[in-house]
């Protein structure tokens, strides 16, 4: 009943006016933007995180203001791609990509003002995309390692790694073609010793060192003013919201029924079955105490700022 309950609901947002805002775009309507100049009226936020983060929700949040359009994996195979060269360093020229996202930030701010762009897939070139698209603000989404594992889980990441070589990933044709180049595993030496580990272990990994690669790129770049987001902290909290509101001049100010039901439009809800923390087996944990310890224990240095 949930399941039906999810999937009507989606449907009928994907007819409302939030929906159809975020619809894609073809490649010949983004075209006619090319011209469009940013000035000092239009803001650009480009938003990073490893997933299960509330990213989509946080999206949805801008795009329910008439001078802001939020979207999440808008082009999800191109976004997928874009992760995969650059973290396996392929040697592929990535300016279709940018050219991509370039004319859709001139499109919306050409429509709407001011554009949000979010993506769980955007997590390595960070510094590459920052210098090529120039955004005003960057967004770093981040949620607890245990919720986020536990979320990844339900969602069926590194169920099928029995298939994959000795020594490289392998495309899964029974997959969509961006699930397949989203899953990412260790490169070199440490490829062999990953694929020994338990599926908690597996994600541990992903989770770590997709968290780690953002927070250090992150770093990095100077003059852009740079923003926290965990989760556990903004998640349904309207006094948050009435931050947002004042920081990112959004017009029509939501409500706080309106605010709260904005994540019962949000897609991607868990409605799998749960495998918690507390039914873990010892091995689990102790791979996912372990993988976080050596790899991104920073967690909880990070501090909202928004």
């Amino acid at each position: 009943m949930k399941i039906l309950t999810y999937k009507i609901k989606n449907k009928l947002y994907k007819i409302s006016n939030e929906g159809k805002k975020i619809k894609r775009p073809s490649y010949e309507e983004l075209k006619e933007y090319k011209n469009f100049t940013k000035n000092e009226n239009n803001k650009f936020a480009l938003s990073f995180g490893a997933g299960r983060s509330g990213q989509n929700w946080f999206t949805k949040i801008f795009n329910n203001h008439s001078n802001w359009i939020g979207t999440c994996e808008r082009f999800v195979e191109y976004e997928t791609f874009f992760r995969y060269i650059t973290y396996y360093s392929l040697p592929i020229n990535k300016e279709g990509i940018f050219e991509l996202f370039e004319l859709a930030s001139k499109r919306d701010m050409a429509k709407y003002q001011n554009t949000f762009i979010a993506s769980p897939y955007l997590s390595f070139g960070i510094q590459e995309l920052t210098n090529r698209l120039n955004p005003d603000y960057l967004f770093f989404h981040i949620r607890d390692p245990i919720k986020s594992v536990e979320s990844f889980y339900k969602k069926n990441w590194y169920l099928e790694t029995d298939n994959f070589g000795v020594d490289s990933p392998i495309i899964d044709t029974s997959l969509t073609l961006h699930r397949t180049l989203s899953r990412i595993v260790p490169k070199n030496d440490h490829f062999k010793e990953w694929l020994k580990l338990t599926r908690i272990g597996k994600i541990t990994w992903f989770w770590a060192k997709i968290n780690k690669n953002i927070f250090n790129e992150f770093d990095k770049i100077k003059n852009k003013d740079k923003f926290f987001v965990k989760l556990e902290d903004v998640d349904q909290n309207y006094e948050i919201y009435e931050k947002l509101v004042n920081k990112f001049n959004f017009e029509n100010k939501m409500t706080k029924n309106k605010f709260y039901n904005v994540i019962n439009n949000a897609p991607n809800r868990e409605l799998e079955k749960k495998y918690e923390y507390i039914n873990w087996s010892n091995k689990e944990k102790k791979e996912f105490e372990y993988i976080i310890k050596e790899i991104f224990p920073k967690y909880n240095e990070i501090i909202t700022n928004l």
